[in-house]
């Protein structure tokens, strides 16, 4: 039986194997000699990804790294054994360093999380506001990672002049880095960060990219017409009707709606916003049998059609 099914999805991302260490230490104090392959079945992962878990757990333990200080594990016969957490339950006192460590490492969680997350990032703010008393600061750090100029002026230069850019993209929220060609309309702005309004060609649509998450910027291989893209600015965008039913979290990253993960459940039905209806189209089809396209009919009718000549050649008729 799998006790952490979340941990099961993207079980290699960062924030899920943080996670999953976190709770291997009580867990483990609570089920001395556990066979490792129970364990990883417990987290929902292979034993590989279980044995680099150990493995980097291993090497934690309080600041000094003595071999007092270091978590002490055993697991190379096939059992895992725990033998010293409890002495991390201590109280510890941190200095200016730590704390500000910490404050910094909480701020880069924080702008990890999405909107509708309020309730962690209430939780972050909180304990920041505690830390920043322990140390007597009154400013809010911010973990803010250098922005190479040299993006900033490429960017600049193509709205100037109406051309399309090759960008690489790290989404936070998907834990994703993806390739895109854009065509920059504007530079928007909030109270923390940059943005850069932009027609994406793989997206089929208008989105708006974070500047410290795009990794380079290089003059557009594919040319995208500033002229057609204008018209689209123009002209509104179509509301479409789609229901979910299945692989709710990979819909959910294709079509790239809003909304709380805790909402989603098979048969959801979302209200989606698209320029041209070969996007939409194209979604569909990608999705397979997962999402179901409700309205509009002429679209529907359409994919319907596209989909049974599809499938009569594919059995030979």
């Amino acid at each position: 039986m799998n006790w952490f099914p979340s941990m099961a999805k993207n079980s290699t991302s960062p924030l899920n194997k943080a996670a999953r260490m976190l709770d291997l230490v009580p867990y483990l104090h609570a089920h001395q000699g556990i066979a490792l392959e129970t364990l990883a079945q417990n987290f929902g992962v292979t034993e590989s990804e279980m044995n680099a878990d150990l493995t980097t757990l291993w090497m934690c333990g309080l600041p000094g790294y003595t071999p007092l200080e270091l978590i002490d594990l055993s697991f190379d016969s096939g059992f895992v054994t725990i033998r010293n957490a409890q002495t991390l339950e201590n109280p510890r006192s941190l200095n200016k360093e730590e704390a500000i460590a910490l404050l910094l490492g909480l701020d880069l969680v924080r702008s990890a999380l999405s909107v509708e997350r309020e309730d962690l990032i209430t939780k972050i703010d909180q304990l920041s506001q505690r830390l920043r008393g322990l140390i007597g600061l009154q400013a809010h750090l911010k973990a803010e990672p250098a922005i190479d100029g040299s993006i900033r002026s490429t960017i600049t230069k193509s709205i100037a002049s109406g051309t399309s850019l090759d960008i690489r993209y790290h989404s936070l929220y998907a834990d994703r880095i993806s390739q895109r060609t854009i065509l920059p309309i504007e530079w928007q702005n909030d109270a923390f960060h940059e943005y850069v309004f932009a027609y994406c060609d793989q997206a089929q649509s208008f989105r708006t990219f974070r500047l410290d998450r795009i990794q380079y910027a290089n003059e557009g291989v594919k040319k995208l017409k500033a002229e057609k893209v204008s018209k689209m600015i123009e002209s509104p965008a179509r509301a479409y009707r789609i229901r979910i039913h299945s692989h709710l979290r990979a819909a959910r990253e294709l079509f790239e709606f809003e909304g709380d993960d805790k909402e989603l459940h098979t048969g959801i039905e979302k209200e989606i916003s698209s320029f041209t209806a070969e996007w939409m189209r194209r979604m569909i089809f990608s999705a397979g049998a997962s999402v179901e396209l409700l309205s509009p009919e002429a679209e529907r009718a359409d994919i319907v059609s596209s989909a049974r000549a599809l499938l009569a050649l594919y059995e030979g008729k």
